[in-house]
């Protein structure tokens, strides 16, 4: 059975390029009911100076910052790092002539090579759930960020994308539909960030899915490489959610996501253990 914790598949048959991301991300941007998109909702959140050191592990294409460039303070000097090389290129790539704001880098979070107490914002968005151990992550996150720094991190949470997994199960019982959540999401994050960074707050983004069309939700579900069965031949899945947009008018999906604010200690002479 695959594990799609381990760097090595993840590397190799996910996050190699953008391909199989762009499929899901592009099911979110058309058939999301929230008119606030996630990464507009995410930066309304975030209270950083307006002269930072700024750092993002698993930056992917960086949509993150396409989103928000217009808005990101002059004064920052930000870092886009991810463990895979393709996902840098094309981040580099998707900012364009925007791009000499930004450092690209190939790191993995369990060995972020900058010195301790460096940035004063770090971003980790869905991304923490892969890491292969998840304390030494943070604990590295930590590491990095000066006193009174915070880390922002959007996770997904129990019963996210219930739906389009239950329809999954029933056509593949063998299908690998154990939510990554569960090694870091919204309902036990919390507890993980909370054993170095004293202040944690959680919020919560209000969406859900209305979807019209089959091929892109088709797309979405084969990206994940979670059954082979489907992956070898996907027309069961393709009938299945044509028949439930012809009986309902859309395919409705709920979706349990949201952010963590972690704010790193002033006191620097008492380090978590």
């Amino acid at each position: 059975m695959k594990d799609f914790n381990q760097s090595d598949v993840l590397l190799r048959e996910q996050y190699r390029d953008a391909t199989k991301l762009y499929d899901r991300i592009r099911l979110h941007q058309r058939f999301s009911v929230n008119p606030e998109p996630l990464w507009e909702w995410v930066w309304r959140l975030v209270r950083l100076p307006a002269n930072a050191r700024i750092l993002e592990v698993g930056a992917g294409p960086a949509h993150f910052w396409l989103t928000n460039h217009h808005q990101v303070p002059e004064g920052w000097e930000i870092v886009l790092s991810d463990f895979s090389p393709g996902m840098i290129q094309q981040a580099g790539e998707n900012l364009g002539d925007a791009r000499h704001r930004y450092s690209f880098l190939c790191a993995n979070v369990m060995a972020i090579p900058f010195p301790d107490q460096y940035f004063d914002g770090v971003f980790a968005n869905f991304m923490l759930y892969h890491a292969p151990n998840l304390d030494g992550a943070i604990r590295e996150l930590h590491r990095v960020l000066k006193p009174g720094g915070r880390l922002y991190a959007a996770t997904n949470g129990s019963g996210h994308m219930k739906q389009l997994k239950d329809l999954l199960r029933r056509l593949d019982p063998n299908a690998l539909l154990v939510g990554v959540e569960t090694s870091f999401g919204l309902e036990n994050g919390y507890e993980a960030l909370h054993r170095y960074f004293p202040v944690v707050n959680r919020h919560y983004y209000d969406d859900a899915l209305e979807v019209t069309e089959v091929e892109p939700l088709v797309a979405y579900a084969l990206s994940g490489g979670i059954s082979q069965r489907l992956d070898e031949d996907p027309e069961p899945l393709r009938a299945a959610i044509q028949q439930v947009i012809a009986h309902e008018g859309m395919f409705f999906i709920q979706k349990r996501s949201g952010l963590f604010e972690a704010i790193k200690s002033l006191d620097v002479d008492n380090p978590p253990s």
